[in-house]
Order: C-alpha cells, then sequence, then structure tokens
C-alpha cells in the first residue's frame, strides 16, 4: 500500500495524543473522569422525491457508540494505523460504498478486508452503540414553533433523542455515571443544539435528567471515532426505509456484525414525537419565562 499523504491535521501531530486531548483537555473538570462516558454520533439524512417537484428529509437518524476515553484513544491509534497501510487519511462510509474518491479502484477483497477491520477495531473498543431516527414528515407536522426554537431541525430532534434515551441508562448507573457527547462540526443544525445545551446547563432539573456533562463538536476528517460513527449511521440510514416499507430481506452484512453489540436503535412514532413536543414546549416556556 502507498504511503499516507495529504493535508489531515493528523500528518502532523501524534493521532493518540490529538484525540486524547480531544477529549479530556477540552471538556469540563468537574465531574471525575472515572465516571463520565463518551458518546460519539453522527448524523445522515434519507431523502425522497416526491412527484419531481420537492425533494425534503424523509429520515434523519443519529447514531454512535458509548465508550470511555481511553478506550477511543487506543481505536483511534489503531484505526489511523490501518488507514495508513491503506494508503487513506479518513474513512467515510458514503465513498467507500460507492467506490468513489479514495476508494476506486479496490478489489472486494480490499473492501472486505477494511471494513472487516475497522468493525472489529469499533466491537473491540466501545461498549454499545446509540441510534435515533426522526421522520421529516412527522417533525413538519407535529413539533410547534416552540419546540423547534429549542431543536431546531429534525437533526436536533434526533440528538436529544439520543440524549433523552442514553439518560435513562445512566441515570440508572449506581456508578453516577455523565455523559460527554462529541458530534461532527459540519452538520446543519449544530446551532440549534448548541442552544439547546447552553440553557440546559443553567437548569440543575435539565442536568440531573439528561446527564450531560460536556457536548463538544470536531471535524470528522480528524476525529476516528466520528468516522466509525459514520459506519453506524450509514447502514441505519440504509436499513431503515426497508424496515418501515416491510420488505423481508436480510440485514446489509455491516449492520448484522454491529447489531451484536448492546444497543439502543430506535425510530421515534408519532405519538412519541407529540410527547417530545410537550415535553420541548414546556422547556421554552420555563426557559423563557424569567
Amino acid at each position: 500500500m502507498s504511503e499516507m499523504t495529504g493535508n489531515n491535521i493528523l500528518d502532523t501531530v501524534d493521532s493518540a495524543w490529538y484525540v486524547r486531548e480531544s477529549l479530556r483537555g477540552s471538556f469540563m473538570p468537574w465531574v471525575p473522569q472515572c465516571k463520565r462516558i463518551v458518546i460519539v454520533t453522527q448524523v445522515y439524512n434519507i431523502y425522497r422525491d416526491e412527484s419531481g417537484t420537492h425533494r425534503g428529509a424523509e429520515i434523519v437518524v443519529v447514531a454512535g457508540f458509548i465508550s470511555n476515553v481511553d478506550r477511543w484513544v487506543e481505536l483511534s491509534a489503531a484505526w489511523l494505523d490501518a488507514l495508513k497501510s491503506w494508503g487513506i487519511d479518513s474513512f467515510h462510509m458514503t465513498d467507500f460504498e460507492n467506490r468513489q474518491n479514495q476508494f476506486r479502484g479496490w478489489s472486494e477483497t480490499q473492501r472486505k478486508e477494511c471494513l472487516n477491520h475497522l468493525i472489529d477495531l469499533i466491537n473491540g473498543h466501545t461498549f454499545n452503540s446509540i441510534g435515533y431516527a426522526v421522520p421529516g414528515k412527522s417533525f413538519d407536522t407535529i413539533l410547534s414553533e416552540k419546540a423547534r426554537r429549542l431543536c431546531g431541525d429534525a437533526y436536533g430532534l434526533a440528538s436529544i433523542g439520543c440524549f433523552t434515551n442514553t439518560a435513562r441508562v445512566a441515570r440508572t448507573s449506581e456508578d453516577d455515571v455523565w455523559i460527554d457527547y462529541v458530534m461532527e462540526s459540519g452538520a446543519k443544525g449544530r446551532g440549534a443544539l448548541l442552544y439547546y445545551y447552553g440553557e440546559g446547563r443553567k437548569d440543575p432539573d435539565w442536568r440531573g435528567d439528561t446527564r450531560i456533562h460536556s457536548l463538544e463538536f470536531r471535524d470528522k476528517r480528524d476525529f476516528p471515532p466520528l468516522q466509525a460513527a459514520d459506519i453506524l449511521a450509514y447502514e441505519l440510514y440504509k436499513h431503515l426505509p426497508r424496515q418501515l416499507r416491510g420488505e423481508l430481506q436480510r440485514d446489509r452484512y455491516p449492520l448484522r456484525r454491529l447489531h451484536k453489540r448492546n444497543r439502543q436503535w430506535h425510530y421515534a412514532e408519532d405519538d412519541e414525537l407529540r410527547n417530545v413536543n410537550i415535553y420541548l414546549t414546556d422547556l421554552w416556556d420555563r426557559w423563557t419565562s424569567g
């Protein structure tokens, strides 16, 4: 394989140091590291064409993995070593699936070796996976203006869904666990999510309910945990439309392998979205009343 080249920031700094400092140094220290878990998530939109006149998001999926700082650092070092051996500087599932950019000309043997190795790294370094899917049409019809001011769009709502489901598990832990979230910096809807988090930090009840210790955004090209999350988000993005159409096809191979891990993969039905709408509307009223 050819030597990795490019302008990736990790070409010029030690990869393990960069990831370790990204995860440790930027997070607020008020919760001991031993009581914190790090969740890295990625987003995918599924689009539909309606009569050739409108193109909008049918489903938005936010998905990722749960681990701790040390395991993410270990995964990142092994991940970058693997990418270097294959002559690529980052992994993007869409490019991989479409055999484009860095993956153009790869043989089927190369493709299987690469994906299997990366999934092995994910399964060996993460505790759990999460996924939350929001149907765009339901979001458009159910969410009130006040609720949208907090979540922004379906991406923000899917992220909040991940926060909520993960917090249920964290609150039942005997270790008093708090959560650091890392999300992709280029995702649309980041501003609304930062507003939601910023307002929530002022509310002790919200902090106790969500168990969110910090929320950070990173460039996926420089941050291997986000590249790992990209695989799961893409696979759920491919899987959900078939499931919703009632197709009985077998799950795609990567999803079957990721399926073996502990997981919380969730599709938001309309009744649930109505409850979420009430929750966000009440939050908006509470946070703006004073």
